[in-house]
């Protein structure tokens, strides 16, 4: 059995026909039919039944897709991992980050790198807290940041600092410096994300409904609505120091809603001195902020 056979088969399953997936694939279609019957022939059992009219999967062929595209993914992942290894000597430090905390961590790596001037870097956005823990778990990344403790037996959670959630407005629309935000007509996070958990749950606290006008990805996103007068958002306040905030107003939020950062990483993983490097600099640059 070959990756490619995997990756002939899944083909087919996605594209539902064999003339599809040939024409996709740049072979030839009795090419391709041979080398899933030589598939099936391998593992004792039929993987798709074919009619003139379309091609349907078997029950153990839906078992076998769900394999094969989980093995698939993870051959490219390390075909990936070794590629960098023969491009550098060092293979990259992966970092899984918040929107919002890019800006302080963009002065730790420049500080990085300075001490390992040929190290490179990948730099990945984190959804949710679930997202940050598998791509630790799955080797994806060395070092993932969090406004939440990861509580898993395999990671280490390091606290970083408290950041307080800021409402932004068109600069000079209120005459004060903190404001309730139980009337206000809001631009959030999707339901998926981190912040907006927190967001939901501050709610539910006060036992307030919010009027919720907009629902966005990134605060990058919201503070251009915000800039288009459609809305206030909720934003936590080392963002506020991003470029995208200018002529706003950042005002404190009554009751006070905040987060903690973390700091994650792999306990079993065994970390470069490189890596290692990159966690105490994340550590001591929060101790004298």
């Amino acid at each position: 059995m070959k990756i490619l056979q995997l990756e002939y088969f899944i083909t087919v399953v996605k594209q539902n026909s064999f003339t599809k997936a040939a024409d996709l694939l740049h072979i030839s279609q009795p090419s391709l039919t041979a080398s899933i019957k030589k598939l099936e022939d391998e593992l004792g059992y039929q993987l798709l039944t074919r009619t003139t009219k379309a091609v349907k999967i078997t029950e153990k062929g839906t078992l076998f897709y769900h394999y094969a595209t989980e093995l698939v993914q993870q051959y490219h992942q390390t075909v990936e991992k070794m590629y960098d290894l023969s491009f550098s000597q060092t293979p990259k430090i992966t970092i899984s980050l918040l929107e919002s905390t890019s800006q302080w961590m963009s002065a730790v790596i420049q500080q990085h790198r300075q001490q390992y001037d040929e190290q490179h870097y990948k730099v990945n956005e984190v959804l949710g807290l679930q997202d940050a823990v598998n791509m630790l778990l799955n080797y994806d990344a060395h070092i993932a940041i969090t406004n939440e403790e990861i509580r898993h037996e395999d990671v280490t959670s390091i606290p970083l600092y408290e950041e307080e959630y800021f409402l932004l407005a068109p600069m000079g629309q209120f005459n004060t410096k903190s404001i309730s935000i139980k009337d206000l007509p809001l631009i959030l996070p999707n339901q998926h994300y981190q912040v907006r958990k927190h967001l939901d749950d501050y709610f539910v606290r006060l036992d307030v409904r919010p009027n919720i006008v907009m629902e966005v990805d990134r605060f990058e996103a919201a503070t251009n609505f915000v800039h288009r007068g459609m809305g206030f958002a909720v934003i936590p306040r080392f963002y506020y120091q991003s470029y995208s905030t200018a002529h706003l107003d950042a005002l404190r939020i009554r009751p006070k809603i905040s987060r903690t950062i973390h700091l994650n990483y792999l306990k079993k993983r065994k970390h470069a001195a490189r890596v290692l490097s990159l966690i105490e600099l994340c550590q001591h640059y929060w101790m004298f902020e």
